[in-house]
């Protein structure tokens, strides 16, 4: 009895997070004889944990106690309360798998694979499993004369970093952007902001938060080789740090010299210079004595923007 118990205690560490029940309920039609072009299954969501969003992928189902790793990300959605997410847990969601799909190294024929629903923790829950979730789909097969065109493929950067919704990109306030995509059918792209904190101009992109998320989204309209996809690029944002500019303090000045001192930071704010040792400071200026000087500038933060500014120089008078 003894031996029996100790190999049911291994076998529940064992058991994985995704082989659990998910707090989050899936309901959704059609699952069964899915149109292989142009299809919508309307999904709804009861439960989803407030710790993080979902991501929500057509994959091909995985061996046993494995993630899907064949997943056709052009049609990804995230589900998140978050801005610029596809839709908020609440909605009737709309997902739209195809018959087929490419991805960088594989091609998959659905109606001849196991492919169906994967749901998982978005970006923001790495490595949590629980909500993993695996639900069947099949697929009628193409007729003749109607063949389903694969989905077209795009690939962006920000600032020449490859950035998906598995691969968020962190900016901060006011930082300069630019967004660059193209899609492997050649198609025309078109560009824009999912969220009010992330301006965008052209393909130039501007945080005007400094907290919480946006996102961009680049879509392909399509064309007689490849049907139209948006995807999403989701942008963390981080608080803008502060500086004096350009200025630049020696760390030796002669004695009797003057330096004349920044009155703004890099946004805007009054600095205030505060000396102390072989120093003074007078009308926006530092005046230099024998011996060493701490010259102090501080500026105050913003909330939700930027950063406090608190840097000491350290020079010595000669």
């Amino acid at each position: 009895m003894k031996k029996l118990v100790l190999v049911a205690l291994i076998a529940s560490l064992l058991t994985p997070a995704s082989a659990q029940a998910a707090e989050t309920k899936f309901t959704g039609a059609p699952l069964t004889n899915v149109d292989s072009q142009g299809a919508t299954i309307n999904i709804m969501l009861l439960g989803v944990p407030a710790k993080g969003g979902l991501y929500i992928q057509q994959c091909v189902e995985a061996a046993v106690g494995a993630r899907p790793a064949i997943c056709n990300e052009v049609v990804q959605l995230w589900i998140s309360n978050s801005r610029g997410a596809s839709f908020v847990p609440t909605d009737v969601i709309k997902f739209k798998p195809t018959g087929s799909f490419t991805t960088k190294t594989t091609t998959v024929d659905c109606t001849v694979s196991k492919c169906g629903i994967f749901m998982r923790f978005d970006h923001t829950v790495p490595g949590d499993l629980s909500e993993d979730q695996f639900i069947p789909l099949t697929f009628k097969a193409a007729t003749a004369g109607n063949v389903a065109l694969p989905v077209d493929e795009i690939t962006a950067t920000i600032n020449g970093v490859a950035v998906s919704t598995k691969a968020p990109i962190t900016l901060s306030y006011r930082q300069f952007a630019t967004v660059s995509a193209t899609s492997k059918s050649g198609a025309g792209l078109t560009y824009s902001s999912l969220a009010p904190a992330c301006a965008l101009n052209g393909t130039e992109i501007t945080p005007l938060s400094g907290v919480g998320e946006c996102a961009i989204s680049v879509t392909s309209a399509g064309n007689a080789t490849a049907s139209a996809v948006t995807v999403i690029l989701p942008i963390r944002l981080a608080l803008g740090k502060q500086t004096i500019g350009d200025f630049a303090v020696e760390k030796t000045a002669k004695s009797g010299s003057k330096l004349s001192l920044p009155s703004q930071t890099n946004f805007g704010e009054k600095i205030t210079y505060k000396a102390t040792g072989a120093c003074s400071v007078a009308l926006a200026r530092v005046s230099f004595k024998k011996g060493k000087c701490t010259l102090t500038a501080t500026a105050p933060a913003k909330n939700s923007s930027y950063s406090a500014l608190n840097v000491k120089f350290k020079i010595t008078g000669k």
